[in-house]
């Protein structure tokens, strides 16, 4: 009666652990690991309508922006240098195709962004607290 008190006693510890474990699954920036976390789909342009052929940022992050018809569903959370810059950069069908349109911000924040990531070289917080100054 002891014994199977006990094993049922583990059952339910070990059963806790695995449920506390798989909610705790995040890691902290500067961790030194990458767990991506999902977030809503990207904002890509303007709405589709049925039948229409889709249009969107063909990538979550980073600087190199193109416009295409397979935009990500999902982006992780993570930050990357130039992340910032991407308000100013969209995806527009007005004219018939996929195009993309950027704002003069782009194009100062994506100068800036870059100048960041040279002068700090392999220091990623440097260039981070750079660009936040963009």
């Amino acid at each position: 009666m002891k014994t199977r008190l006990f094993m049922y006693g583990t059952g339910i510890l070990v059963l806790i652990a695995v449920l506390f474990a798989a909610g705790c699954t995040s890691v902290f920036p500067g961790s030194g690991k990458s767990t991506p976390l999902p977030t809503e789909p990207p904002t890509t342009g303007p709405a589709q309508t049925p039948g229409q052929t889709p249009c969107g940022i063909t990538s979550c992050h980073g600087l190199d922006i193109a416009c295409g018809p397979n935009p990500p569903q999902t982006c992780t959370m993570e930050y990357r240098l130039g992340d910032r810059c991407r308000q100013y950069a969209r995806c527009d069908t007005s004219g018939g195709s996929c195009m993309l349109v950027i704002d003069a911000q782009f194009t100062a924040c994506k100068a800036c962004s870059e100048r960041c990531q040279i002068q700090a070289g392999p220091n990623s917080m440097a260039a981070l607290s750079c660009e936040e100054k963009c």
